[in-house]
C-alpha cells in the first residue's frame, strides 16, 4: 500500500510539472483544532486519548483538469482537486481520565510519559461539491445560492518529528521507565507515513472572490510508529494505526472567474 501510494503522487506531480494541467487561481488557507489518536489511550475509548492535542495549519491550491468554459459541464459544476499542504504540531500525553483508577505501577509510568509531535503533509485529493440548494428546495434563496457543502477524500505523505520524555528519567538510557507493554516498541525518531483522509465541510460565498469555509477532516495514517509508541500486541490489542481528527475554519480567496463560481 506504500509504494501505491507514493507511486501515485510522484505520477502526479510528474504530470503536473510536464503535462497540460494548470494551477487555478482558488486558494485557500485554514486552521483547526487537532485531536490526535494513537497508543496514548486505550482502543476504542476516545475519552483516554483526548489528553494528545494541538493545531494543524493548512491549505489547498485548487487544479485545473477540466475545461470549466464547457457549458453544462456538470463534473466542471461540482468537482475539485485540491494539492493539500498543512503543517502540524500536537502535544501527546496521557488523559486526565485515568486520575480515578487505581495507581499502579505501569499506570504510574503512562502517566509520566508525554512527547510532541511536528508533522508536514502533502497530498492530493478530489471534492464533491453540492452547489447551488436551490435546486433541491421549492423556491429560490440568497442563502442556498450561497452555501455549498462538500465532500472529499485524498491520499498522501506526512514527514513527523516526534519527542518522547517521560518525567521519571531519560527513556533512552533507562527503559525501567517505561510501561511493561512499550519496553520494545519505541520509535523517538523521525519518519515518513503515507496517509488517507476523509473531509466534510461547506463554504459560504461572500462574493464573486471571497469564500469562508469550515470543515472536518480525518486523517488515517497508514503507520502505527507517528507518536512514537508501538505496543506489544501481546499485552496489548492493537488493531488500529495512529489517526487524527482536525475541525478547522478558513477562507478561499479566487483570483480569477474559475470553477463554478
Amino acid at each position: 500500500m506504500k509504494k501505491i501510494v507514493f507511486a501515485f503522487l510522484f505520477i502526479m506531480l510528474w504530470g503536473l510539472s510536464h503535462g497540460q494541467s494548470k494551477f487555478v487561481d482558488e486558494y485557500e488557507v485554514n486552521i483547526g483544532y487537532s485531536l490526535f489518536q494513537g497508543d496514548y489511550g486505550e482502543n476504542g475509548n476516545f475519552k483516554s486519548t483526548t489528553g494528545s492535542s494541538g493545531f494543524l495549519l493548512g491549505g489547498k491550491v485548487f487544479l485545473n483538469f477540466l475545461n470549466y468554459n464547457t457549458p453544462n459541464c456538470y463534473p466542471c459544476q461540482h468537482l475539485k482537486f485540491p494539492l493539500i499542504f498543512n503543517v502540524g504540531y500536537s502535544n501527546l500525553s496521557f488523559s486526565q481520565a485515568y486520575n480515578d483508577r487505581p495507581p499502579t505501577p505501569d499506570l504510574i509510568k503512562l502517566k509520566a510519559f508525554s512527547g510532541s509531535i511536528f508533522q508536514s503533509h502533502v497530498g492530493l485529493g478530489v471534492e464533491y461539491h453540492i452547489g447551488d440548494l436551490n435546486a433541491f428546495s421549492f423556491g429560490s434563496n440568497n442563502f442556498l445560492e450561497t452555501f455549498d457543502p462538500f465532500i472529499g477524500g485524498s491520499i498522501g505523505v506526512t514527514a513527523y518529528v516526534v519527542r518522547l520524555k517521560s518525567a521519571l528519567g531519560d527513556i533512552d538510557t533507562n527503559p525501567n521507565v517505561l510501561p511493561t507493554a512499550f519496553r520494545d516498541g519505541v520509535y523517538n525518531k523521525p519518519g515518513v507515513a503515507p496517509t488517507f483522509s476523509l473531509e466534510a465541510g461547506f463554504r459560504y460565498k461572500l462574493n464573486s472572490n471571497l469564500s469562508i469555509t469550515a470543515n472536518s477532516r480525518w486523517i488515517y495514517y497508514l503507520s502505527d510508529k507517528v507518536d512514537g509508541l508501538v505496543p506489544d500486541a501481546d499485552l496489548v490489542p492493537n488493531e488500529h494505526n495512529d489517526w487524527q481528527f482536525s475541525p478547522s475554519i478558513g477562507v478561499v480567496f479566487l483570483l480569477k472567474n474559475g470553477g463554478f463560481y
